[in-house]
């Protein structure tokens, strides 16, 4: 069963939805992705706190779920991100996943306070309370309600931030590894670069 949260809700209603157990504002609006209201100190420079921005291509996407031994949940997430037309059974057992796939651009805003908001392009896809930090190098996705959080160690050099999901223990459970896909689909398929502000 698919985690309800910007996966299903994109697969159902092609607008976005809250995540995590605080939720929040369902917005599907057109805007340009903002700098920080805030400015980044030097010394909060290797903070993950401000704007980054990657591309997704469907190759990397795919990878990045193989290599944490959830590719079998790769068709849904495509969808769920729009990089493939729905429905996800129609290419979860194609040769080629990736066969008429497009990229996307996404930017994340991290706030204080666990506050972030999502988009893909221009247009926000999540605005949610989603999001704790544990000491300097751990980043906990929060799950919805009776969902696992899930962990990732991330690394900050110089202008770009990487992360690293971390499966929980004794995540074999359909639910979990759902959220755990999830928390990749979102976070860990590539490198992200800091948007100056």
């Amino acid at each position: 069963m698919m985690r309800y949260s910007i996966g299903a809700i994109l697969v159902l209603a092609m607008t976005a939805a809250a995540c995590g157990s605080s939720g929040g504002s369902v917005q599907s609006t057109t805007t340009t992705p903002p700098t920080p209201a805030f400015s980044i100190s030097s010394s909060a420079s290797e903070s993950i706190i401000g704007t980054w921005r990657t591309e997704y291509t469907c190759e990397k996407f795919v990878q990045a779920l193989e290599r944490e031994g959830v590719g079998d949940l790769a068709a849904n997430y495509l969808v769920a991100l729009r990089m493939q037309q729905g429905p996800a059974d129609r290419i979860a057992n194609v040769a080629d996943l990736c066969a008429g796939a497009k990229d996307i651009q996404r930017t994340q805003v991290f706030q204080p306070n666990g506050y972030l908001i999502h988009y893909q392009g221009k247009v926000i896809v999540d605005d949610c309370h989603c999001y704790q930090l544990i000491g300097r190098h751990t980043f906990v996705v929060l799950g919805d309600p009776g969902d696992p959080d899930i962990p990732l160690q991330y690394r900050i050099e110089g202008k770009t931030l990487t992360f690293d999901a971390v499966m929980p223990s004794q995540c074999s459970s359909a639910r979990c590894r759902d959220e755990f896909a999830f928390a990749i689909a979102v976070y860990a398929v590539g490198t992200w670069r800091r948007v100056n502000s």
